[in-house]
């Protein structure tokens, strides 16, 4: 029986314990030690200069005519816009002469002032006195003013105003707030660093109107300006008087006669400037040529863009052909291997199974016996 039993146990593979490894198995942990392997397909290939610059000089003519196509449109589009003329003005801004006060250096008596005359001492401009009065300029009150003074809303709203009945059409009626944003727009205030000078531009359909904008502009700025001062010099004007007639001391009301002295002198010296607050160096004058639009430049500009963005298209359409190109090589490699190892591990499998059909036929050849 032992015998027996040997020669059965010495007939079968050494190999059939261990299974064997898969063709495709292998050729994955080949893959795997190899990581410096160039990938398939030819996408490890240097950029080829030459061959987008050959892309290029062929359709040079399709893109040189599409491009000239396109700034020739964009050209004729220019002239739906309307013309703008801009024209400028500059202005000193008189801040550093003071109107007047009781100051111990300004006032012009022997007689001690008190802290009540301090109090409305007329002295010098603030610190940002020059930025509150680009304030006022640009602020929606005095921005109504002017619109409504210089009859500015047909202007304004002119797609909306029937020229030749002198009225609007369909009943429209303007929004003042409206019309004060598409002021700001057209209108402008600068301060220039270097010279100290304020610049007062206007942009409009018309040369004349604008010249005509900006030189009006610091006339009714001095005007209004004007009028907030000598109003705020009437109230404290109006205040000394009415406690003059209350107080009964006579320090007190020496104190006050001489604050009256200060607001009449005060109010004098701004009735008699009439520079004050701005004052003009150079008026605007009617522009010769227009600001915008720039119809040359947005041709050109147009051109030189369209010339970029088909080379863009050209490299690109090169690129993507080189990256499909490399794709369908890479599958067409890869789905051989597929086929042989599915083929190989079909192989294997029969073989696997004709030993074990062996073995059994084997053991039941001994039990036989």
């Amino acid at each position: 029986m032992t015998e027996t039993t040997n020669t059965i146990s010495t007939q079968l593979p050494v190999n059939a314990a261990e299974p064997e490894k898969a063709p495709f198995a292998e050729s994955l942990s080949a893959a795997s030690q190899t990581p410096d392997a160039p990938p398939p397909g030819g996408l490890e290939q240097e950029v080829d200069l030459l061959e987008y610059l050959n892309a290029v000089l062929k359709r040079k003519y399709s893109m040189t005519a599409l491009a000239f196509l396109g700034a020739v449109m964009m050209f004729a589009l220019t002239f739906l816009q309307d013309n703008i003329y801009y024209a400028t003005a500059v202005m000193a801004i008189n801040i550093d002469e003071k109107p007047g006060g009781v100051a111990p250096k300004e006032y012009r008596s022997s007689d001690t002032i008190g802290l009540l005359e301090r109090d409305f001492v007329i002295n010098s401009a603030a610190l940002n006195e020059r930025d509150r009065l680009m304030a006022r300029m640009r602020s929606a009150r005095f921005s109504e003013i002017f619109i409504r003074d210089n009859n500015l809303l047909p202007y304004l709203f002119h797609k909306q105003w029937d020229d030749k009945n002198r009225r609007w059409k369909e009943d429209f009626v303007p929004d003042i707030r409206e019309a004060i944003k598409s002021f700001g727009e057209i209108r402008g205030v600068e301060y220039d660093e270097k010279t100290g000078l304020l610049l007062i531009s206007f942009s409009t359909r018309d040369p004349a109107l604008s010249a005509e904008l900006a030189n009006k502009f610091a006339l009714q700025f001095n005007r209004y300006a004007k009028n907030i001062a000598l109003d705020e010099l009437a109230e404290r004007r109006n205040y000394l008087e009415s406690r003059l007639r209350i107080n009964q001391n006579l320090e007190l009301q020496r104190s006050i006669f001489r604050l009256l002295e200060t607001q009449l002198a005060a109010e004098t010296l701004i009735n008699a400037r009439s520079t004050f607050p701005l004052e003009e160096i150079q008026p605007a004058v009617p522009p010769l040529v227009k600001i915008k639009p720039k119809r040359l430049f947005t041709a050109a500009l147009t051109f030189i863009g369209l010339m970029f963005l088909g080379v863009t298209v050209v490299i690109g359409s090169v690129l993507l052909g080189k990256i499909s190109k490399g794709l369908q090589k890479l599958s067409g490699a890869q789905k051989p291997d597929s086929d042989d190892s599915a083929s190989t591990k079909k192989s294997y499998l029969q073989r696997l199974s004709w030993r074990k059909n062996k073995k059994l036929d084997e053991d039941h050849d001994w039990i036989d016996d």
